[in-house]
């Protein structure tokens, strides 16, 4: 698999190792709901 160095964040490309996103964002929150079955 190939690393990247940056990814599309917010309308923008950021490196990867500054891409964060908030804990209570909602896709993190409710999209690993899926894993829960």
């Amino acid at each position: 698999m190939q690393e990247l160095e940056k990814i599309w964040m917010n309308g923008e490309l950021v490196d990867w190792a500054d891409a964060k996103i908030h804990v209570g964002s909602h896709g993190l929150h409710y999209g690993s709901g899926v894993f829960e079955g």
